[in-house]
């Protein structure tokens, strides 16, 4: 469970038994208020040293949690609905998970690396319905782990596509893929035609997508279009930050091109023996055009591989 989730659970309970010693010293109570400030003493004692462990399984964990038309309160949530959108949750993980390793995925076929994204449901959230989903380990883990990250971006995109500014959506489709994009597609689709919200929640992000955010990011995503193709580029490198992950190439026909690069592009440009700054290449380049709503599309290229250095 997430860590966030079992404070906030821990601080409301303690919250709630704050109030009954109130009302327990009000009434001259004396073997209630024993039993309560012992029952809110223990609760304390367990949220401080969970604040403040720093040893601790740092293994994936989220949790969601569903209202709306297929929720009848914390009783129960529809199958066909909760098995859909769990289903669509993890499409987008895995695709997310897939374009950290490989880069750009290609238009059809497997996912790479899917079965390194799987999650499994370990229980349920109190409050609105809700499922805790965990990473499955045999080991602990010390520090977060790459799923914990990949959860990380997946929810900051289902928070940002349903913006209310939408400068913060087209702010991230730079790094989104085209099945990135029908993965959030598909999601919003189901949550918006089932009358659905959700909450997310993990390590110390917690928000809530209400029915309007959700037919926003809806509109937003099937109305943007990401087209991608491969080329080769022949030109200057007119600068390369690895650390930033960042190129700048001159063409042959004097265009500048600049955008990302991939960590085997970075690996190539740092073990090359000679100076490359100023000098010809010949690189594999990912050219994706993307055409946000009501907005003129525009080119963003991402660096693949050197196939050349020199002439």
């Amino acid at each position: 469970m997430p860590k966030k989730l079992t404070i906030d659970s821990l601080s409301s309970e303690i919250a709630t038994l704050n109030e009954l010693l109130t009302s327990a010293r009000q009434s001259n109570d004396f073997v209630g208020e024993m039993q309560i400030e012992h029952r809110i003493d223990e609760l304390s004692n367990k949220l401080k040293a969970l604040k403040e462990k720093t040893l601790e399984d740092n293994s994936a964990s989220v949790a969601l949690f569903f209202g709306g038309q297929p929720v009848l309160g914390s009783k129960g949530i529809a199958a066909e609905f909760a098995g859909t959108a769990l289903e669509q949750f993890q499409n987008l993980i895995a695709k997310v998970f897939a374009n950290n390793e490989v880069g750009d995925l290609g238009e059809r076929g497997k996912v790479p690396f899917k079965s390194h994204s799987e999650l499994m449901v370990t229980g349920l959230a109190r409050g609105s319905f809700g499922f805790v989903l965990d990473e499955m380990s045999e080991q602990m883990q010390l520090e977060s782990s790459q799923l914990s990250h990949v959860i990380d971006k997946a929810a900051l995109l289902l928070r940002d596509s349903a913006a209310q500014d939408d400068a913060v959506f087209e702010s991230i489709l730079e790094e989104l893929e085209p099945r990135t994009l029908i993965a959030l597609r598909d999601l919003f689709l189901n949550l918006d035609s089932s009358k659905a919200t959700i909450r997310v929640v993990e390590n110390n992000l917690d928000f809530t997508l209400d029915g309007p955010s959700i037919h926003r990011a809806k509109i937003r995503t099937e109305a943007t279009s990401i087209e991608e193709k491969t080329t080769e580029v022949e030109g200057t490198l007119v600068g390369f930050l690895p650390e930033h992950r960042k190129f700048e190439l001159a063409d042959n026909a004097g265009k500048l091109l600049y955008g990302s690069a991939t960590k085997e592009a970075v690996e190539q440009f740092t073990k090359a023996t000679d100076i490359v700054i100023g000098n010809k290449c010949l690189i594999r380049a990912s050219v994706k055009t993307v055409a946000p709503l009501n907005r003129p599309p525009r080119e963003v290229v991402r660096l693949l591989e050197f196939l050349r250095f020199g002439d």
